[in-house]
């Protein structure tokens, strides 16, 4: 039975609704069907300049920040990001701003009238969304985070100014291989001949240093060609002769100088006082984000190792201040859950876990004997994020509860809150 083919004049949930059915799985990598739309619809060759952004973990926080200095300049910039937390809206943003359903509505008519018989997965139907979107309203940059991994990637068929790799750890290990040598690979297919290729990672795989060689990428290295060092009242980044000072931000200071590098490479650095306005007031959504402050509820999207370890990081400053750290775990069940929730035994004091309303959630019955294994037996098991929001899991104000583990997660704990306001 063929599906309807929405039109103009459809909903966004109607034309989701159907591009999440007209292509029979959800991931497949490689570059072949995008590109044929993409050439037809005339997508390869935008006036604007391009960064494309790959990365286990910190594109989105690379991204947000690379955009806030890039407004703060006077330059127009388009965003296209995923996953998206509540509403599809999320994933392109002009000038910092989600643009209207009618935008993405009118971006998607046109592909389905010309992609032709080319079958298309969601993500790539989005990315070229994202795509038609920024060639009719031709930003100055375009910001494009990389979905997965990074040589097959949908994103991957542009023509960028500058490629960042922002971290490199195992995550979807059935698309990109389980050493970061692989991984790293994978990451490295977005480096170009003679373009700047900024690595933000603080233990590059060799993978990505052979493959920049290869292809003749102007490839910058953290450490090596720009360093970062704590002082008493912040951080100070430093590239050749370029030099800034920031206090500490609300994201991972690294990729703020992965984002500072890259700029500089594209002669686009913002003055110091613009850095240091820029990066006292950015925040990203779901990044270590407080939603409620009585009680004190703190979200993180972390769900890896490499996410989880910085989550630990930020956790144990709350410890030293006498805080007493409850959790509540969802996680997906293709995950790596025990090497994730390994990260964080020694930062968390009191475990509850919940299963995911969602296809690929994990069931809290396993994250339990996932705990269990790490020797964390009283764990209280919850049917959902907001079964268990309900149960006033933290309850005077020396207690802080995160909530974490998937973009799932944290979506189901902001919808709460938000609900709960609203009420």
């Amino acid at each position: 039975m063929s599906q309807h083919i929405p039109s103009q004049s459809s909903s966004l949930d109607d034309w989701l609704c159907y591009l999440e059915g007209i292509h029979p799985v959800n991931i497949e990598m490689g570059l072949s069907r995008v590109t044929e739309v993409a050439q037809k619809l005339g997508l390869l060759s935008l006036p604007s300049k391009i960064i494309l952004i790959a990365g286990t973990n910190g594109k989105g926080t690379t991204a947000r920040c690379l955009e806030a200095l890039l407004l703060a300049q006077n330059f127009t910039v388009g965003t296209y990001a995923s996953p998206h937390l509540i509403k599809y809206n999320e994933r392109v943003r002009l000038n910092g701003q989600q643009l209207n359903d009618e935008y993405h509505i009118s971006a998607f008519d046109c592909l389905e009238q010309g992609r032709g018989e080319t079958s298309l997965t969601y993500f790539e139907y989005g990315t070229l969304g994202a795509l038609e979107i920024f060639r009719r309203t031709a930003p100055d940059y375009i910001l494009l985070e990389v979905g997965l991994g990074g040589r097959l990637d949908a994103t991957n068929i542009v023509t960028p100014v500058a490629s960042v790799i922002t971290t490199i750890d195992l995550d979807h290990k059935e698309y990109l291989g389980d050493t970061r040598e692989l991984v790293g690979f994978e990451k490295a297919g977005i480096f170009r001949s003679n373009t700047p290729a900024i690595v933000g990672d603080l233990a590059i795989p060799e993978s990505v240093l052979a493959h920049g060689q290869l292809v003749d990428a102007s490839v910058c290295l953290a450490q090596r060609d720009y360093q970062l060092s704590s002082t008493d009242s912040g951080y100070v980044w430093q590239f050749g002769s370029l030099k800034r000072e920031f206090s500490k931000p609300a994201i991972p200071v690294q990729n703020v100088a992965t984002a500072l590098t890259t700029l500089a490479q594209l002669s686009a650095l913002p003055s110091q006082q613009v850095v240091h306005d820029v990066l006292g007031s950015l925040h990203v959504e779901g990044r270590f984000e407080t939603i409620s402050a009585a009680p004190f509820v703190i979200v993180d999207v972390a769900h890896n190792p490499e996410s989880a370890t910085y989550l630990a990081t930020q956790l144990q400053q709350y410890k030293q201040q006498g805080y007493e750290i409850h959790a509540l775990v969802g996680m997906l069940k293709d995950k790596d859950q025990k090497a994730a929730l390994s990260a964080l035994t020694d930062s968390i004091d009191i475990w509850n876990v919940a299963s995911l309303q969602c296809a690929r959630g994990a069931d809290n019955h396993l994250l339990a004997e996932v705990l269990a294994e790490l020797g964390i037996g009283n764990v209280q098991k919850f049917a959902s994020i907001a079964t268990a929001l309900d149960n006033q899991l933290i309850t005077n104000n020396k207690q802080l509860l995160i909530v974490f583990g998937s973009f799932f997660t944290v979506a189901d704990a902001v919808t709460y809150w938000r609900e709960k306001k609203e009420a």
